[in-house]
């Protein structure tokens, strides 16, 4: 906002515009709350009181608004409220710990992206998806988040400010933002600095002899320890192996006995009518209704036998896709976007009144087309046949993103999700819940096979809301 320059030397207060009064009176109230705040980490404070500080500083100088701080854990790349002054508790609570990602929300995305994230309507944005009934549960509509960012990169968490209806900030806005992101970024690394100064000041009240003594026994022990380790590692890699083999070898036994055990019992049967006709035809016994009886039960029992033997070849092939898994030897590499334009055009007469949208980094590339391809062909099957059972329009979600040494791939519906039984399963092989439709139980094995042999990644769920998530991170070095 500009000051407006008054048209007299002599004008006072009593005859200034109502317009430059209300300014005046928000700017000082606000460079007030801004003073205090510092005033605050001068004296040390706790973190999380100046941050609610903070957040209540803000909505003083705009009542409609909603504020909350998210704390970025980096080991584990989550968010974690510490700062809220308005919002219902539930709601920040059900945010304790989330997973950041591209398309996670406003927070999840700009914490990742290490950019503002402005949502203007929650009900319609692709990010809030999985988090759409929890966020309107609230009141919530509308969600501006801005990384807070310290001076070498670092991201300490988010400043979001939310609305209660679909809202489009304006120039102000976005500088309200970043002040009062920046002015957490002040908080959180005074804070850092000051943690550092007391375990720096700890170490050094020990002597140097205690800790030469200390490195000496731990380096010994750590010693111990990876060699230990390593042998476990070898041993339990063994044993992995050897465990899969097994249950591979048994399932596909299991699999297979059922329907050959059908056709060979059905064979036998044909074989014994077959002699009874011909026997009857050699002592001239045989009448029309007889000869009928016969040939009708033949050809069922013919026809059994065909079935059976088609249920195995249909299982045999679903075997076949283990190997074809790993036999993607096109090492050469693609556009992301340009792969996911193919694939969702491509899905568009499968998906119906289903909607996949995608998202991709600029700039991202993978290898081994194919085998890609096969992925997520079997994660939206996936989806459609399982998470949108119940569904008449379903949302999936495909976000990619990437850095120097790894490419990142979130999948995300909003279908029926999987318990918290099925997810410690859902990569083994043959683990089915639709045995009785003809499911094997062998798509998400094959996936995992593809992703760990063929790129060396991995694939794991996170937990969500609503829905299923997947994150694919598949090494670039």
């Amino acid at each position: 906002m500009t000051l407006k320059s008054s048209s007299s030397p002599l004008e006072t207060a009593d005859n200034m515009p109502d317009k430059d009064i209300r300014y005046w009176q928000l700017a000082s109230r606000l460079e007030s709350g801004r003073s205090e705040v510092l005033r605050r980490v001068a004296q040390g404070d706790a973190l999380e009181d100046i941050l609610n500080l903070l957040c209540e500083k803000a909505e003083d100088y705009n009542p409609a608004m909603m504020c909350s701080v998210l704390l970025l854990d980096q080991e584990h790349s989550s968010l974690h409220p510490i700062a809220s002054v308005s919002l219902p508790k539930d709601y920040c609570a059900a945010l304790e710990g989330v997973k950041i990602g591209l398309g996670v929300g406003s927070c999840g995305t700009a914490a990742f992206q290490k950019q503002r994230v402005i949502v203007e309507d929650i009900n319609t944005h692709p990010y809030w998806a999985q988090y759409k009934a929890l966020a309107l549960g609230a009141g919530l509509q509308a969600c501006w988040s801005e990384p807070i960012i310290g001076a070498e990169g670092k991201v300490f968490g988010t400043f979001a400010m939310y609305y209660a209806k679909p809202r489009s900030p304006i120039e102000e806005d976005i500088q309200f933002i970043e002040t009062n992101a920046n002015l957490a970024a002040i908080v959180f690394e005074n804070n850092l600095t000051r943690t550092q100064l007391v375990n720096a000041n700890a170490l050094l009240s020990q002597t140097v002899d205690e800790r030469n003594q200390q490195l000496m026994q731990t380096n010994e022990e750590l010693s111990k320890v990876m060699v230990q380790q390593a042998l476990e590692s070898s041993q339990t890699l063994k044993a992995e192996k050897t465990n899969t083999t097994k249950k591979l070898l048994s399932g596909f036994a299991h699999e297979i006995n059922t329907p050959v055990g059908v056709a060979t019992t059905a064979t036998s049967f044909t074989q014994q009518s077959i002699n009874n006709f011909l026997k009857a035809i050699e002592n001239n016994q045989l009448s029309r209704q007889e000869a009928a009886t016969y040939l009708e039960e033949m050809q069922e029992s013919v026809q059994l036998t065909e079935k059976s033997l088609k249920k195995t070849a249909a299982l045999i092939e679903q075997f076949r896709e283990i190997d074809i898994s790993l036999a993607d030897c096109d090492k050469s590499k693609f556009l992301l976007d340009e792969l996911l334009q193919d694939f969702s055009d491509n899905y568009q007469g499968k998906l119906g009144q289903h909607k996949l949208e995608f998202e991709v980094q600029p700039g991202a590339r993978c290898h081994s087309k194919s085998a890609l391809w096969q992925v997520l062909s079997q994660l939206v099957d996936n989806s459609l046949e399982h998470g949108f059972k119940q569904l008449t329009s379903g949302l999936i979600g495909i976000h990619v993103s990437h850095n120097t040494e790894q490419l990142i791939i979130n999948y995300q519906d909003n279908g029926s999700g999987i318990s918290e039984e099925e997810k410690t399963s859902v990569f083994e092989p043959f683990f089915s819940t639709q045995r009785d439709s003809g499911k094997i139980g062998l798509g998400l094995n094959v996936i995992n096979n593809t992703i760990t042999n063929t790129y060396q990644g991995q694939i794991h769920i996170v937990d969500s809301p609503i829905g299923v998530r997947y994150e694919i991170i598949i090494p670039l070095t």
